[in-house]
């Protein structure tokens, strides 16, 4: 890095109290309006460079804003790209994730306008280099400059008015400022819906500005926030920041906001403490003969006996070893899919959670995913590869393999069985041997979904295996199923783990 790139770079982070980031970097242009960072590392082209100290160190200003204010976090951005889609009527992935980058960049440069002069004099800069495109210039950077004109109102005679009613909405919709973050995604939609007839324009292309890009780690990030919605749409959000999103990683992200209390069960210990009388009514073990002597050199009952009194304490809990789990989950056409709310669903965001408790606290983990056809996931301390086959969907009849069944808890005597069906299991009774073995080997946990239509007999039969939980409300299987695990993992559960 050339000693004039370094400085500029250092007076930029010090304008903005030391940010952690790696100094940048010298290297090729990439396509017309791509932000200027990959990975860890920001790239400066030679045509860049050319421009200037000035022009540079307001660039590197503006990229640490996004880094410390908007859109800050992979969380914030992925809220931004959900209300860019609800703005668009067409729901256009590209347009979206232009929008997003729009919309942050009109707040991190209000933002920096506000902090000082100087910075004022830099951003203004930055807006009037753009102003200066003249024929380039496209209807949506018209409005845009149109809007900052009269938004910020300082010292901005040479960019171009615009008299288009959209820059009285967007003044309006701004109008509140840009500080208080719970209004950015309101924000961002109204703005997607005023400007859609706009888009594209010259700047703004290319990915999301958000920390986790910019530090290289998005992939492994959980987005919570936008995962309490149906699977496509969730797609679609993570398509717009850049990545790729599946039914593994929904589930996961659910999971996210399921807490598991850990509730370790404390025992109760009694031992010594100090001298009392020892009289002739107390038990001679009791007597305490070596003590009573040091005090006197007779023993008088009552007068110089003693023994040591007992009390009570809770003592730290036992180390316990930990049951490995299998997840025995049904996928059947009467589960209905893994659409959101769905029984499906539900019970696959069950068992991603107790997969996740278990190998949190060390367990082995195995998973069945069953319907007329099935998928194992053998014992492993890999939790991807049993999410793999939890998501599965097979939609076909319900016919429970139980050699399967017992050959896994077989393979870890006293380990947790989590059965989650809706008990229209078809092939119970061929199977019934198997599926005893299994309940013998491990500890069998019945899930029962879907009591207004349940086959009584196969309830019944289950019922007989080990603990049975019946779900009457869908809502509660999740938190029936947290519960469970956790007393299971935490020393408080029915099942004995000795």
């Amino acid at each position: 890095m050339s000693l004039n790139l370094s400085d500029v770079w250092q007076r930029s982070r010090e304008n903005w109290n030391w940010p952690i980031l790696p100094p940048p970097c010298l290297g090729k242009s990439g396509a017309s309006g791509e932000f200027p960072f990959s990975n860890y590392c920001i790239t400066i082209t030679e045509e860049m460079l050319a421009e200037g100290p000035l022009y540079l160190e307001n660039l590197f200003d503006h990229l640490i804003v996004h880094y410390i204010f908007c859109p800050r976090s992979l969380e914030e951005a992925g809220l931004l790209a959900q209300a860019a889609l609800d703005g668009l009527e067409k729901q256009d992935i590209d347009r979206a994730r232009y929008l997003v980058n729009l919309f942050s960049d009109i707040v991190v440069d209000s933002f920096r306008l506000e902090r000082s002069e100087e910075d004022e004099r830099k951003v203004l800069m930055g807006w009037k280099r753009l102003s200066r495109q003249g024929e380039l210039l496209m209807p949506l950077d018209r409005v845009i400059l149109g809007f900052l004109k009269n938004y910020w109102r300082a010292a901005m005679p040479t960019l171009p008015s615009c008299s288009r009613p959209e820059v009285d909405l967007l003044e309006r919709l701004f109008s509140p400022g840009i500080r208080d973050k719970s209004l950015w995604p309101r924000q961002c939609r109204q703005m997607a819906r005023i400007l859609e007839p706009f888009l594209p324009g010259i700047l703004w292309r290319g990915p999301i500005r958000c920390l986790e890009i910019l530090n290289g780690n998005a992939d492994a990030l959980p987005l919570s926030s936008v995962a309490d919605q149906d699977i496509a749409k969730y797609e679609k959000v993570l398509a717009v920041l850049g990545l790729k999103g599946d039914l593994a990683r929904w589930y996961r992200d659910q999971s996210y906001s399921i807490v598991i209390r850990e509730t370790p069960f404390s025992r109760s210990e009694s031992y010594p403490s100090s001298p009392v009388k020892w009289r002739l009514t107390d038990p001679c073990s009791e007597l305490d003969v070596s003590y009573s002597l040091s005090l006197a050199p007779r023993l008088i009952p009552g007068v110089t006996t003693y023994k040591r009194s007992q009390e009570t304490g809770r003592m730290t809990p036992a180390a316990e070893a930990v049951p490995d789990l299998l997840v025995v989950l049904d996928s059947s056409r009467s589960m209905e899919g893994p659409t959101w709310g769905t029984k499906t669903h539900r019970a696959t965001l069950a068992a991603f959670k107790a997969c996740w408790f278990a190998h949190n606290k060390g367990a082995q983990i195995a998973a069945i995913n069953f319907s007329e056809k099935y998928l194992v996931a053998p014992w492993t301390r890999d939790l991807g590869s049993v999410e793999n086959v939890l998501v599965e969907f097979f939609s076909t009849r319900t016919h429970i393999p139980g050699t399967a069944i017992r050959q896994l808890a077989e393979e870890r005597p006293g380990c947790l069985i989590l059965c989650i069906t809706d008990t229209h299991i078809q092939n119970l009774y061929q199977e019934w041997e198997e599926i005893k073995r299994a309940a013998k080997a491990g500890h069998f946990v019945l899930f029962c979904i879907d009591q207004a239509y349940k086959d009584r007999h196969v309830e019944e039969a289950l019922s007989s295996l080990g603990q049975v939980y019946y779900i009457n409300r869908l809502e509660d299987l999740v938190s029936m199923v947290v519960d469970v695990t956790g007393k299971a993992y935490c020393g408080e559960s029915f099942i004995s783990l000795q």
